[in-house]
């Protein structure tokens, strides 16, 4: 085998002009750079690459420990190596080699698809983090535009408990004198909580029952509220006896103004038969235990209980009020009215958000 290839080179032409390089040099050339190119594991160290190599035989085990150290060093990293260029150190002319990629087609695969979905994690968190620091700063929002809506002197009637009213009052405080009345809000009290905290706050309170409002609204000016959800027709849905409030409110034409972020615009309208509106809290909140059971008849003789009941306790949770009651929205972006509902909705919903049924759901979350 050495023979034929010592033959071989005899063979060539003697008169190759200088600065040129025969066809074999170069084919070995292409051979040594094959060679380095090969994985440490994979490269064979045979005579045909001794031969390839002899001008750079005297470097070759240095060229061995340089790239042990190569591997050495991308293992640690455990990451596939850059492609760059290095020097091979040795004597005769310099040598350019890329780095070894050890990397296989399943891993690459792997990588590439992790890729993007972590990215997109970063987008999600950014997101989120945008929203929740903008539905922290609503009633906030809502409360600078106290000053616009509240006068000096004016009775304020306010109904259970709500953050953004309680909020707003406040605000509304440091630059008007004003009184507030607080119904009660049964069968939560929370107009107790409310009553308390604005008088902490120094503002002149007076807590009534809900059976109360339509005598005290007769004084009142202004009416505020919370409200759950603004449906797409200008109506909310509020806590259970905000409809009573609303109907005085119409009655003696004094404005019921409704504080809310737009984050609570809902696409759906309260005729939708598709929507349940409301909700049942527990009866222990109207009645206690003991008159409940009072309420069921007694066993029969034969030991097997009564089909009938005497009474039914029913505690609903929220109230419709229409928008023909309501005078105005206050909101983290401005005052609106009912009538204006419409242009909020197309701004902030598309029409495939207007579709909620289960089938769409199920095709979302799919």
């Amino acid at each position: 085998m050495i023979r034929e290839e010592s033959e071989e080179e005899h063979d060539e032409p003697e008169d190759v002009a200088q600065g040129q390089q025969p066809q074999k040099q170069k084919d070995k050339a292409g051979l040594l750079s094959k060679a380095l190119r090969a994985p440490l594991g994979t490269r064979t160290l045979s005579l045909h690459n001794l031969l390839d190599q002899a001008p750079f035989l005297e470097g070759q085990q240095m060229q061995l420990q340089y790239l042990e150290r190569q591997q050495q060093h991308t293992e640690q990293m455990q990451q596939p190596p850059v492609t760059q260029q290095h020097q091979l150190p040795g004597p005769g002319p310099s040598i350019f080699a890329p780095e070894v990629d050890h990397t296989t087609e399943a891993e690459t695969s792997k990588k590439s698809k992790k890729g993007p979905v972590w990215k997109r994690k970063h987008l999600v968190i950014e997101q989120i983090n945008e929203l929740i620091d903008e539905l922290d700063e609503i009633d906030g929002n809502i409360a600078l535009q106290a000053g616009d809506h509240i006068h000096a002197n004016e009775v304020i009637l306010t109904f259970g408990m709500s953050n953004t009213t309680l909020l707003f009052l406040k605000e509304a405080a440091k630059k008007r004198d004003f009184q507030v009345v607080v119904a009660e809000g049964a069968p939560m009290y929370g107009g107790h909580q409310q009553a308390r905290q604005l008088a902490q706050a120094g503002i002149n309170t007076t807590a009534i029952a809900d059976s109360a409002i339509f005598a005290m609204m007769a004084r009142v000016n202004k009416v505020l509220v919370g409200t759950h959800t603004v449906l797409a027709n200008g109506g909310i849905m509020a806590p259970v006896g905000t409809h009573v409030v609303a109907l005085a409110a119409k009655h003696h034409s004094c404005p019921f103004v409704v504080l809310t972020g737009l984050h609570k615009l809902s696409p759906l309208f309260p005729h939708d038969p598709s929507v349940t509106f409301n909700d049942f809290r527990s009866p222990a909140e109207i009645i206690d235990f003991d008159v409940v059971a009072e309420a069921f008849p007694a066993d029969l003789e034969d030991g097997t209980a009564p089909e009938d009941v005497y009474v039914h306790v029913a505690n609903p949770m929220f109230d419709y009020v229409p928008p023909e009651l309501i005078s105005l929205f206050v909101t983290d972006t401005g005052g609106y009215t009912p009538s204006y509902i419409y242009r909020l909705l197309a701004e902030y919903y598309t029409r495939e958000d207007y579709d909620l049924n289960s089938k769409a759901v199920h095709a979302l979350s799919r």
